[in-house]
C-alpha cells in the first residue's frame, strides 16, 4: 500500500479519526493568529484526561497563560517569537492541571501561513515529559552530582592511612628489634625477627605503591511533530494485519510507512529479549479490549528504542472485535534515567558498605600499628614483647593482605 493509500483509507472514517484525536496521549490545539495575539479555535478531548480541564475552559482567553507555572511563564511566553519568526518550536515548561498539580509538558508548535505569505494559525501538540523529568531529577539526586567519586576517593584514603600505618608500624618495630643487643634469635648481633620485619614491611610497600598506581589509572575515569507513532491493525480471524500507519514512523523509527506496513514487521523489530512477552500480551488485548505494555523495538538504524505500546480493541455492531487503534510513543529517555537511577542506588549501597569496611579497616589497622610499636619499644626484646610483636604482626600483615586483594587502596 503506498503512502497516498495508506492517508486515504484512513481519511475515510471520520468517526475513528476524532476517536484518534481525543484517544491519543497527546493534546493537539489550533490558534488562530490575529494582530493582537492568539485566539484559541480547537482544542482535542484528550485535555479533559490529560489536564482534567473541560474543552470550554481551556478555550478561555488567556488560559494558557495563567496555567503556566510563574517560574517559566516569562520565558515560555518570550518563546513565542521564535515560532513567529522561524515556524517551529519546542519547548518544555511545568503546567497546572486542574486538581493544581503541576506536570511537565512538551510543547511542539507549528505556524501555518496563508497562500499570501501572512501568519494565519498554529497548530500544536501538548505532551506529558512529566515522568522523564522526574526520573531525571532523581538520578541527579541519587548520583549527588558526583558526589560518589568523592566517596570512593574517601575510602580509598583511609584503607591507604591503614596500609601506610601497618607498613610504618612493621619497619620502625622491626628497626627496634633489629638494633636490640640481647633476646633470643641473634645473627651477628642482629635481631633475626627483626630484620625479616623490616624486609617484609619494605616489600609491602614497595608492592602498594606498584597497586595504588596501577589502580589510580584504572578508576581515573567514572562514569523530534508528536513524539507518537499512530497506527490501526484489522483483526482477522488468524492474526492482525496493518491498516495505516503514521507518517511519524520515519521520524521516530526512521522506517518508512510502507516498510512499517509489511507482514511481521512489527514481530521482526521486537527485542528478543521482549518478543515472548509481547506477542503473548496480545490475549489480553482481545478479552479485556485494552493494553499498556513497555517493549524495546528496533529502529531500522538497529538501535533500540523503549516503546509504550498503548492499544484499544475496537468491536463492530455485532460485538465481534474489528480493529485495533493504537499509540506507540518513545520513553527512551525515561527508561535510561531509571536505569541511572537503579545503578546511582546500587553504587550508594556499596558506598555506604565500603565506607563502613574502611573506618574497620583503619581503626584495626591503628590499633595493630600501636601494638607493634608498643612491644617492640616498651617490652624490648623481652619473651613477652617478642610474643606480642610477632602475634601483632601476623595481625598486621593478614590485614594487610586482606586490604590488597580487596584493590581498595
Amino acid at each position: 500500500m503506498s503512502k497516498e493509500q495508506n492517508r486515504s483509507a484512513f481519511a475515510i472514517s471520520p468517526a475513528k479519526s476524532r476517536y484518534i484525536l481525543n484517544s491519543i496521549p497527546t493534546v493537539i490545539y489550533v490558534l488562530s493568529v490575529t494582530p493582537k495575539g492568539f485566539s484559541s479555535q480547537w482544542v482535542s478531548d484528550s485535555v479533559k484526561r490529560i489536564l482534567g480541564y473541560d474543552i470550554e475552559e481551556a478555550m478561555a482567553p488567556d488560559w494558557w497563560i495563567d496555567c503556566l507555572h510563574p517560574e517559566d511563564k516569562k520565558a515560555a511566553v518570550e518563546q513565542t517569537s521564535v515560532l513567529m519568526s522561524r515556524g517551529h518550536l519546542v519547548q518544555e515548561y511545568r503546567f497546572r492541571c486542574k486538581d493544581g498539580r503541576y506536570l511537565w509538558m512538551q510543547d511542539e508548535a507549528s505556524l501555518l501561513r496563508a497562500p499570501d505569505g501572512r501568519p494565519k494559525e498554529i497548530v500544536g501538540f501538548w505532551t506529558s515529559v512529566t515522568d522523564r523529568k522526574l526520573a531525571q531529577e532523581r538520578v541527579a539526586q541519587a548520583s549527588g552530582q558526583g558526589v560518589g567519586l568523592t566517596e570512593e576517593e574517601l575510602t580509598r584514603s583511609n584503607n591507604r592511612i591503614a596500609l601506610q600505618l601497618l607498613i610504618a608500624a612493621l619497619i620502625i618495630g622491626s628497626l627496634f628489634l633489629l638494633l636490640a643487643s640481647r633476646g633470643p634469635l641473634l645473627f651477628g648481633g642482629l635481631s633475626i625477627i627483626g630484620l625479616t620485619g623490616v624486609a617484609l614491611g619494605i616489600i609491602l610497600g614497595l608492592v602498594m605503591i606498584w597497586r595504588v598506581r596501577s589502580s589510580d589509572r584504572r578508576f581515573s575515569h567514572i562514569l523530534n511533530s508528536i513524539p507518537t507513532v499512530i497506527y490501526e491493525l484489522a483483526v482477522t480471524a488468524n492474526n492482525f494485519r496493518s491498516q495505516w500507519v503514521s507518517d511519524s514512523v520515519k521520524r521516530i523509527l526512521n522506517y518508512e510507512v510502507e516498510e512499517a506496513m509489511a507482514p511481521n514487521w512489527w514481530v521482526h523489530c521486537l527485542h528478543p529479549d521482549d518478543k515472548e512477552a509481547a506477542i503473548k500480551k496480545t490475549s489480553i488485548l482481545l478479552s479485556e479490549g485494552h493494553l499498556v505494555q513497555e517493549y524495546r523495538f528496533r529502529s531500522k538504524g538497529g538501535d533500540y528504542l523503549w516503546i509504550l505500546d498503548e492499544a484499544s480493541l475496537m468491536r463492530g455492531p455485532d460485538g465481534r472485535p474489528k480493529e485495533i487503534i493504537g499509540f506507540w510513543t518513545d520513553i527512551t529517555d525515561r527508561k535510561i534515567a531509571e536505569a541511572r537511577i537503579a545503578q546511582a542506588r546500587k553504587l550508594e549501597r556499596e558506598r555506604a558498605r565500603l565506607i563502613g569496611s574502611s573506618d574497620r579497616n583503619l581503626a584495626a589497622g591503628a590499633m595493630i600499628a600501636g601494638l607493634i610499636i608498643g612491644s617492640s619499644f616498651l617490652w624490648g626484646a623481652t619473651t613477652g614483647g617478642l610474643t606480642a610483636f610477632v602475634a601483632s604482626g601476623a595481625a598486621g600483615v593478614m590485614l594487610l593482605g586482606l586490604l590488597i586483594r580487596s584493590g581498595k587502596y
